[in-house]
C-alpha cells in the first residue's frame, strides 16, 4: 500500500515538474518576444495590426502606405504624421515599436569615420 501511495506522489511531483517547466517556457516565450519592439519601417500590415494595440488592419495598411509613398520613418514620433494615428495611441504602443532605419545608422558611421 505504501507503494502505491509512493508512485502516485512521484507521478504527481512528476506532473507539477513538467507544469511548471511548461509554463517556465511560455513566460520566457513571451518576454522574448516582448522585448524585442517592432521596426515600423519593416513592418507588414499583420505584423502591425497583430502587436499594436489600437491598430486593426485599416490603420496598419495606412501606415504601410504612408511609408511606402513617404519613405521611411525617421523617428518613432513620425508615426502621427499617419491620418488614424494620434499621440495617445502612439504612447500607448512606444514601449512595442522602434525605427531602425539603416540608412541613418550608415550616415552616422560615415560621420563618425571621417570625424576620426
Amino acid at each position: 500500500m505504501s507503494n502505491l501511495i509512493s508512485m502516485f506522489s512521484a507521478q504527481s511531483f512528476v506532473i507539477k515538474i513538467r507544469q511548471l517547466c511548461v509554463l517556465l517556457m511560455s513566460v520566457l516565450a513571451l518576454n522574448a518576444y516582448a522585448v524585442t519592439p517592432l521596426d515600423i519601417n519593416t513592418a507588414t500590415v499583420d505584423q502591425l495590426s497583430a502587436v499594436l494595440s489600437g491598430v486593426g488592419e485599416a490603420k496598419a495598411k495606412a501606415i504601410v502606405d504612408f511609408r511606402d509613398q513617404n519613405g521611411l520613418f525617421e523617428t518613432v514620433e513620425d508615426l502621427v504624421k499617419v491620418k488614424g494615428i494620434g499621440t495617445a495611441l502612439l504612447d500607448k504602443n512606444r514601449a512595442f515599436i522602434r525605427v531602425n532605419n539603416s540608412q541613418q545608422t550608415l550616415m552616422d558611421e560615415g560621420k563618425q569615420s571621417t570625424e576620426s
